[in-house]
């Protein structure tokens, strides 16, 4: 099902998948897309009717400024890094008022949270799981300190108020935009329950290994 809601002047796309005849209160994972990409993409639209078939209820968002967006430029993420904190904020928002609505309308039990994103969508997931301090885990995918997902050292650091999630990140060991040791710092940084996996590959080789891993986080952890 698709649905959309208002979070401050921007009317937010999204997707849902639910079990067949689902009427007890199931967990909810929002996937999120890499960048460039929307909502309709395999990483949420396939996996995310895959999972459904697990008990998950599985949701996922069009970025700012991607998919069915108001204004679609996905590239200014990158151009304007003046831009990254706003994003950021303007995201975790959307995150959180989706939260505030969904569980009125579908069968969520809104004590079993999971967040898989991959690239920017763990760029931008790691504030909106650490500002909401609902989720139970997360595994964010091909992601690291700095950039738009902002330094994982400081009192602004995202990654230090995680201490409540579990988290697992998944790193590529030829990764052609992110650092290992950027991919490192961000994990060093985690404070709670936490799993650094690495897997063959660069950054846009977003395959069944990758989502294998997050699916056995979510398994395991909600």
């Amino acid at each position: 099902m698709n649905f959309w809601f208002r979070c401050g002047e921007e009317l937010v796309p999204g997707v849902a998948y639910l079990p067949a005849g689902a009427e007890e209160p199931m967990p909810l994972v929002l996937i999120q897309h890499p960048g460039m990409g929307s909502k309709e993409d395999y990483w949420v639209s396939e996996v995310g009717q895959r999972w459904a078939k697990r008990g998950w209820v599985c949701a996922g968002l069009d970025a700012p400024l991607h998919g069915e967006r108001q204004t679609h430029d996905p590239m200014a993420l990158f151009r304007q890094p003046e831009r990254y904190e706003a994003v950021r904020a303007q995201f975790a928002a959307e995150v959180a008022r989706m939260l505030e609505l969904l569980p009125g309308a579908l069968p969520i039990d809104t004590e079993r949270l999971g967040y898989v994103g991959y690239s920017l969508g763990s760029m931008i997931g790691l504030a909106a799981v650490a500002r909401s301090g609902r989720f139970r885990a997360a595994a964010f995918c091909l992601v690291g300190e700095g950039g738009l997902a902002g330094s994982a050292a400081g009192p602004d650091s995202d990654a230090a108020k995680l201490g409540g999630v579990a988290v697992r990140i998944v790193g590529k060991l030829n990764d052609e935009l992110i650092p290992r040791e950027r991919t490192e710092a961000l994990f060093a940084a985690l404070p709670g329950d936490k799993d650094l996996q690495w897997l063959p590959g660069g950054h846009f080789e977003i395959g069944p290994d990758v989502v294998r891993l997050a699916e056995e986080w979510m398994a395991a952890k909600l």
